[in-house]
């Protein structure tokens, strides 16, 4: 009991164990804390404890609802929608007053290529990413951009003219398609397989076949509603119009009578009693005279069981009515409006009007269909019919393609006829339509190395054919949705002259005076024209036209489609391992923080002890305690001193009362440690540098003078110390005095490299301006306390450098996946966007290094401001705008125009091309890229994280930057030795080079001389190099380079010879030093570069070595280059002749080609030996087709058919005898394909004339075929065609379409009877689409052209 007593402190006598001092003084100890105790003690010390306690509940209860509301902003995902703040577009930073200036910072490194127009650079790099990106699906192997840009603009050398020279003009004119870079070919032969092979080329192929009477016959689900409309609602009786609409009558009552009327739409034809009582109650509703009169006529056309004309009549009626009164069903429309729409509802009324003729036999007596019983009527509603096509008997027949060419004429009044139809004019054949088969082409005789260009002229006349169609479409859809009249005949032509602006974009921008660039060169090329003749841009549009096309196509979607669900898988993946690495880098974040709240609970507990501890020896006065006691004391033993203490120990914060900011603040002190690899850290600024240096040096200073206060000791060891201590440190001084001022000068170069890499955000810099600032002693030890102290901007880039090594991690982690995924292409998308909206992309196929950025231009009004050069970006609304406007009457529906609404609308749908609202049509783009690493770390650097998109977009190009193959700019990336680089700037000279670049030019020809007249300086010149990779293995394969000269210098490393040598800094980063004779040839050469010098051609350059690893074309990689030469015509049409003579030989009765003429062998010779001449070979071809039309009997000697050949059989007639008689009755029955139009002209003037060529054939047709054509203005034509081309490419199609005639011919002719066609020669078969629609309807072929 006794020691309980004591534990509870009821009992103050000592218990005796042995160790009696031991005991006594412990107990000594006791009694003095108990009377400090009781002294301390206070009469509300109870409530104190109380509140204490409450008060340490309350912030339990504070610090755990603070987690748990952390906690859930952390796990709860929400949507972050940047917000753009409005202060960042004007402050005054250098991006913001470079973009009010209309300047680009950082400069770009290349703006345009050579041939290419700026506004053409966004299609140009449309199309080659399509081409890269699709390389597998297209089997065309991938092309740098450079190299694309080349071939883009490549033109041929041209030939000087030389009186003496054997070849002729035509042969001169013919040998730049020679030239064709082979990547050209086999991109264009690439699309046609593409496009012919797929079942989507049926929908464009027929588009200049098509008329509106073949798309009613095929299917009315091409008709949109406005024509659909009119196909059943036509005119079929006559009446004013004018009058009628201008009559007096009460609105109620039209109202009635037309409500009454309406019920007809549902009533059968044949259910004519129920018409019949329609039309009665509205006569009886009605009160205007001429209604009367109309439904009165109307009904003299009705029929017991067959009412169609009167409900058409009726319907017809209503639907004028309807229009012409928009104010009878709650619309609001002006006076003004009402009278507009009342006129044009007449004038369109009248000119329907024009096209009935009433019955003269209409028997005014007939009015009295009107009487008759309603019994008549109930008795016919009763009865059922299948007749629903109640329209069908009155189709107007189409009209003969020589009649639709004809009315094509534009009439007086097209201003107000309304369209009827979204099909546009049909264009007159060309030469190359007249050579191609009738069924699309499937076969490699016409898409082939020798035929590409002219084919591709056909497919981009039928695509742009047929998206005329569709945007005429559109026209009308949207104007039927707004409730607008249909547009007239001349505004419907209006907008198809200006298809190509509507349907390209910025490639399809020509100047005004050539306005329809992209027609003239697919006409151009259609014609049979040379391809290289064309200019870059209307290259780049016939790229555009069939990039579009085969976008539509199967093949291509279902790529997409696969590698959609690829991509969707990898990018699957790839969020799971983004999530990982966030999951890592919150666990490892959760683990710093609790280490940080631990060691704030520590640093709270220590200085707790502390404290007390010293009031403890401030309150020891008047006790047996001693300071040695209190310091000898344990922990435990002074938080259990009293209970006052012990209460404020157990209100210490803990570990989870600590809020967000005071973590932060420890987690980033433990961080900045761990990035020094110290305990202790101390930052410091840039003054207290300077103090602490000054500090440094006062202390040496003051030694010193403490040193010289020294008397001197007797030893003369002591005095040899003091000597010595005291010299080093005047030594220290002295050293430490004269680097102050260099010290200064590197500390500011390093904390400006710190600030560069910062912004910059790349390992290698920040490492580079670490070590630097290292060099400059912005860190060093820290004696006092033991750890490190730093510079605070050293900190700053310690810190970003652990997170660029973190990025690093997280991307080398991703990497594989990240290449994965961008296997499954789908589109290239941006890194991201700046404050201005500008774009910056980086394509998967171009260097590494390129950066591209689309900006939108900054639309003034003055046109002084963009006078300025450098303001690129400016620019004013008249020039920025391309292609052609939208039409906005379009989008708006009368009731809305000239309100508020108008306005508002407009400007939004503005918006679309341009954010001022200004332009209503295409806007021009500023496109630049950017190459070396320096513009780019410039480019980062001025991005600032205050924006939410910059900061994206800052994340995304540093990450770009660590991933980045800089070979030559890693050389001299801005963390090189700063001292190196100050010595090079020393050493090479920026002005002055005047005389030894006139020197440089004396090595220069005479003829290039001239270019080089108004040039006295190197400096800041363009210069193109030339460099040999590897001059034994391939020496005609060079690389050509891009840079400019920045600096000069004489080389002294050359005894007695004055070298000079240029400092050559290229667009792809990096730096080179040139002699002076590469400097001269450089600037000469990218002079004649840039401008398109004529006669310039670089034969070695990369992209005219290109060959197809992936499709090969144009045949083996030897024979690639030479795919388009006369030569190679001739060797192919040796082999087809080799193919057709066999079986001619077999058919022929009398053979004089082969056997012993020697007339084939001859040709054959001929063409081996002259196979390069163009003339030759076209000579050969004519001859060819002479021996092929003799052999297979001409026009009188054909060989008999099957059945005349039987029935000759068998009345006793020879062989040879039947073939004449059939061969007498071929030529008496002999017919051409032409209509009795064109019966006045006569073999090639038939050609010549643009009506007579929409019934021209070429093709042989049918079963009744007994020579190679089908008359003989068909030959006369074919020969008039071949003996004037002027290319290759004609004289290829030309040979395909004899072998096509000629395989149908020998197909036709076997011996064996055959009662039906083989598959190949069995035309007809291969027609499908709507060229079988044509086939079937009364002209057959006369529809085709």
């Amino acid at each position: 009991m006794a020691e309980i007593a004591r534990f509870l402190n009821l009992d103050d006598k000592p218990v005796h164990h042995g160790g009696g001092s031991s005991h006594n003084k412990n107990h000594s100890k006791g009694k003095a804390a108990a009377k400090l105790k009781n002294r301390r003690a206070t009469p509300k010390e109870s409530e104190r404890k109380k509140l204490k306690r409450e008060m340490d509940k309350l912030h339990k209860a504070h610090a755990k609802a603070a987690k748990l509301l952390e906690a859930h902003k952390n796990d709860t995902s929400t949507v972050n929608i940047p917000i753009i703040d409005n202060s960042l577009l004007n402050d005054d930073s250098n991006a913001a007053r470079a973009h009010r200036m209309g300047k680009i910072v950082p400069p770009s490194d290349i703006d345009s290529f050579p041939g290419i127009p700026t506004h053409c650079i966004p299609d140009m790099l449309m199309v080659w990413d399509f081409l890269c990106t699709f390389s597998r699906t297209l089997k065309l192997h991938p092309i740098e951009l450079d190299d694309f840009a080349a071939a883009l603009s490549f033109r041929p050398q041209e030939n000087v003219a030389d009186s003496h020279a054997s070849s002729s003009d035509e042969s001169a004119n013919s040998s730049s398609s020679s030239n064709m870079p082979v990547y050209l070919s086999e991109s264009h032969l690439a699309l046609l397989n593409l496009l012919v092979g797929d079942v989507t080329s049926d929908t464009w192929w027929w588009s200049v076949l098509e008329t509106p009477e073949m798309i009613e016959e095929e299917d009315n689900e091409y008709l949109n509603a406005v024509d659909r409309k009119r196909k059943t609602a036509a005119a079929v009786v006559k009446i004013d119009m004018e009058g009628l609409l201008n009559a007096e009558e009460d609105p109620g009552v039209t109202t009635k009578w037309l409500q009454a009327l309406d019920d007809i739409r549902v009533k059968k034809p044949d259910n004519s009693g129920a018409i019949k009582n329609i039309v009665k109650s509205a006569i009886a509703i009605t009160t205007n005279h001429l209604v009367k009169v109309y439904l009165k006529k109307a009904m003299r056309k009705w029929r017991a069981k067959s009412a169609g004309l009167v409900k058409r009549a009726v319907v017809w009626l209503i639907d004028k009515v309807r229009e012409a009164r928009p104010d009878l069903w709650g619309r609001s429309i002006s006076d003004e409006d009402l009278a507009d729409q009342k006129k044009f509802v007449v004038a369109d009324a009248n000119l329907e009007m024009d096209r009935v003729d009433e019955d003269a036999n209409d028997d005014p007596a007939g009015d009295d269909n009107l009487e008759g019983s309603d019994d008549e009527s109930e008795s016919d509603d009763e009865e059922e019919s299948d007749n629903e096509d109640e329209y069908a008997d009155h189709v107007e027949p189409a009209g003969t393609p020589s009649k639709q060419a004809c009315s094509a004429v534009p009439k007086a009044n097209d201003d107000i006829t309304p369209v009827t139809t979204f099909v546009p004019n049909k264009p007159v054949p060309s030469l190359v339509d007249l050579l191609l088969p009738p069924a699309k082409p499937n076969d490699n005789d016409i898409i082939h190395p020798l035929t590409w260009p002219p084919v591709v002229g056909a497919a981009s006349l039928r695509i742009l054919q047929w998206y005329k169609r569709r945007r005429n479409e559109v026209d009308d859809g949207i104007r039927n949705f707004r409730q607008l009249r249909p547009m007239s005949v001349a505004e419907r032509r209006r907008r198809e002259s200006c298809a190509p602006l509507r349907i390209l974009s910025e490639c399809g921008h020509q100047s005004k005076s050539e306005s329809q660039d992209v027609e003239k060169a697919i006409q151009h090329l259609c014609e049979g024209n040379d391809y290289l003749t064309l200019t870059a841009v209307q290259r780049l549009c016939i790229l555009r036209l069939l990039m579009e096309a085969a976008y539509d196509t199967h093949e291509l979607q279902t790529h997409i489609e696969d590698n959609f669900k690829s991509r969707t898988n990898a990018v699957k993946a790839l969020e799971a391992e983004e999530r990982r690495a966030k999951k890592e880098s919150r666990e490892e974040l959760a683990a710093i923080q609790t280490a940080a709240r631990e060691r704030m609970t520590r640093e709270a507990r220590e200085i707790f002890i502390e404290k007390k501890r010293q009031e403890v020896m401030d309150c020891i006065g008047g006790t047996d305690l001693t300071e040695e006691d209190v310091e000898n004391m344990e922990d435990d033993e002074l938080i259990e001193f009293d209970e006052e203490t012990k209460a404020e120990y157990e209100s210490l914060p803990t570990a989870e009362s600590f809020n967000k900011v005071e973590v932060d603040a420890m987690v980033r002190n433990i961080q900045e440690e761990t990035a020094f690899g110290t305990d202790v850290l101390s930052v410091i600024k840039i003054d207290d540098l300077m103090e602490k240096d000054a500090q440094y040096l006062k202390s040496l200073e003051d030694e010193l003078e403490s040193l010289n206060d020294t008397k001197p000791q007797r030893s003369s060891a002591s005095n040899r110390e003091i000597t010595g201590r005291r010299d080093r440190l005047r030594k220290e001084i002295t050293n430490f005095t004269e680097n102050k001022q260099a010290l200064a000068e590197d500390r500011e170069i390093a904390i400006d490299l710190l600030r560069d890499a910062i912004e910059d955000g790349t390992i290698k810099t920040l490492r580079a301006a670490i070590k630097t600032a290292k060099l400059a002693r912005l860190t060093d030890d820290d004696l006092e306390t033991g750890g490190i102290w730093a510079l605070d901007v050293l900190r700053d880039a310690a810190l970003e450098l652990k997170n660029a090594e973190s990025r690093k991690r997280v991307v080398e982690a991703k990497k594989d996946l990240i290449a994965k995924r961008n296997k499954c292409f789908i589109r290239t998308d941006p890194l991201g966007e700046d404050r201005y909206h500008s774009s910056f992309i980086h394509f998967d196929y171009d260097e590494s290094n390129r950066i591209w950025a689309e900006r939108d231009l900054v639309l003034v009004k003055d046109n002084s401001e963009t006078n300025e050069e450098s303001a690129v970006l400016l620019a004013d609304p008249k020039s920025a705008s391309i292609c052609a406007p939208d039409e906005e009457n379009d989008f708006l529906s009368r009731d809305d125009r000239g309100t508020p609404y108008e306005e508002a609308f407009l400007s939004f749908a503005r918006k679309e091309y341009h954010p001022s609202a200004e332009l209503s049509s295409l806007s021009m783009h500023h496109w630049s890229c950017y190459t070396t690493d320096r513009s780019l770390r410039a480019l980062v650097k001025n991005l600032t994280s205050a924006s939410p998109q910059e900061k994206e977009l800052k994340e995304a190009l540093k990450a770009t930057l660590e991933t980045m193959a800089l070979a030559a700019g890693e050389k001299n990336s801005q963390g090189d030795d700063a001292t190196a680089e100050k010595k090079e700037s020393i050493e090479f000279l920026t002005s002055g080079d005047e005389a030894a670049f006139d020197k440089a030019k004396q090595a220069i020809m005479e003829v290039d001389l001239n270019l080089l007249e108004n040039v006295s300086s190197a400096i800041k010149r363009r210069v193109r190099l030339r460099r040999i990779p590897d001059p034994d293995r391939a020496p005609d394969f060079a690389q050509y380079m891009m840079g400019s000269i920045t600096g000069w210098k004489k080389d002294d490393a050359q005894e007695g010879v004055e070298a000079i040598i240029w400092k050559l800094a290229l667009d792809d980063g990096g730096e080179l030093h040139i002699s002076s004779t590469e400097v001269a040839a450089g600037i000469i050469r990218a002079i004649k570069w840039s401008t398109q010098h004529p006669g310039y051609i670089e034969h070695d350059a990369p992209f005219l070595s290109y060959r197809n690893d992936f499709g090969r074309f144009c045949g083996r990689a030897v024979e690639a280059p030479s795919s388009m030469t006369p030569l190679a015509f001739a060797k192919h049409m040796i082999k087809k002749e080799q193919d057709l003579y066999i079986n001619f030989k077999n058919r022929a009765i009398e053979n004089n080609w082969g056997g012993k003429s020697g007339a084939r062998n001859a040709w054959v010779s001929s063409l081996k030996e002259h196979g390069h001449n163009f003339k030759a070979v076209r000579d050969g071809l004519l001859t060819l087709e002479e021996a092929l039309f003799e052999l297979s009997g001409g026009f009188g000697k054909s060989k008999p058919t099957s059945e005349a050949l039987l029935d000759s059989l068998a009345n006793g007639k020879s062989e040879n005898d039947a073939a004449a008689t059939n061969g007498e009755s071929s030529l008496a029955n002999g017919t051409t394909a032409l209509s009795a139009d064109s019966a006045l002209l006569k073999g090639k003037d038939l050609y010549y004339d643009e009506t007579s060529r929409f019934d021209i054939e070429l093709e042989s047709l049918g079963n009744d075929i007994h020579g190679l054509w089908n008359s003989s203005d068909a030959r006369e034509i074919y020969r008039e065609i071949i003996s004037t081309a002027n290319s290759v490419c004609v004289l290829a199609l030309g040979l395909a379409l004899i072998s096509r005639n000629g395989q149908a011919y020998i197909n036709r002719t076997k011996s064996s009877v055959v009662a039906t066609a083989t598959a190949t020669g069995d035309s007809s078969n291969n027609f499908v689409g709507r060229r079988r629609a044509a086939m079937q309807r009364p002209g057959a072929y006369s529809d085709f052209f």
